[in-house]
């Protein structure tokens, strides 16, 4: 039966398209996948408000579908509002559908924390405002920003990002700031995951990448403490919790 351990909503802020494909990389057996989407068409906070405008509806929907745990996708649209606005949303979603809940930033920000990671370099592929409003949130929660470095990649190229690229964006990004703790990559929708693992080694401290973190947080509520190796040390860490 699919999904025979757990099932895990996602609501996407676009398609469901890098979050699936690195999800059953690194999944342990009989972890599932619900994905829906909001379907927002590009940068800017009239499409970010749009796509919040269905999160509730969309949150209800997987909670009738059986998931056990609700991860809401998207940094953008949570990071238009103000600092908070993101333990507002997760409280509100569990009240309404009595799953367990959480959002991209919010899971980033509590992996970072579970790391006892403090001053990070953020690496992302928004436009200049977006990474700002990004940015304001985590120095919000307490976090030193040591170097940031923004993409501002067109909104339906992202996953036509080389590897490669990707790769040396990170390292440079890394080597301008070498008492960083570690590197946050909030966006799914660049391909962190296949160079997630030779990266952080290459660079020496860990990387938090969107996807990993949002599952990390997923996992660690449901007890999942499957040995996930080769998929970055945020996810090996699984295996350590009691």
């Amino acid at each position: 039966m699919f999904g025979w351990r757990k099932r895990i909503g996602y609501i996407a802020p676009t398609v469901m398209e890098l979050v699936p494909y690195e999800f059953y990389a690194m999944v342990p057996k009989g972890i599932g996948l619900v994905g829906v989407t909001c379907s927002i068409d590009n940068w800017g906070p009239a499409q970010y408000e749009a796509g919040l405008a269905q999160v509730e509806s969309s949150a209800q929907y997987l909670a009738s579908r059986g998931v056990d745990y609700i991860i809401h996708g998207g940094a953008p649209l949570v990071t238009n509002r103000e600092p908070g606005f993101d333990l507002e949303l997760v409280n509100k979603l569990e009240a309404q559908t009595g799953v367990p809940a959480t959002t991209s930033i919010r899971a980033g920000i509590d992996s970072m924390q579970s790391m006892g990671l403090r001053r990070i370099t953020v690496v992302t592929p928004y436009p200049e405002a977006t990474n700002a409003k990004v940015i304001r949130f985590l120095t919000h929660y307490g976090f030193e920003i040591a170097h940031s470095v923004y993409l501002d990649i067109e909104f339906k190229k992202m996953q036509d990002v080389p590897e490669q690229e990707i790769y040396k964006r990170i390292v440079s990004a890394a080597k301008a700031a070498p008492d960083s703790e570690g590197l946050y990559v909030p966006c799914p929708q660049i391909c962190v995951g296949d160079i997630l693992d030779v990266a952080e080694r290459d660079i020496g401290i860990p990387i938090i990448p969107a996807i990993a973190s949002s599952f990390f947080v997923a996992f660690r509520h449901l007890g999942i403490r499957d040995k996930i190796e080769g998929h970055g040390r945020l996810l090996a860490s699984l295996h350590a919790y009691d």
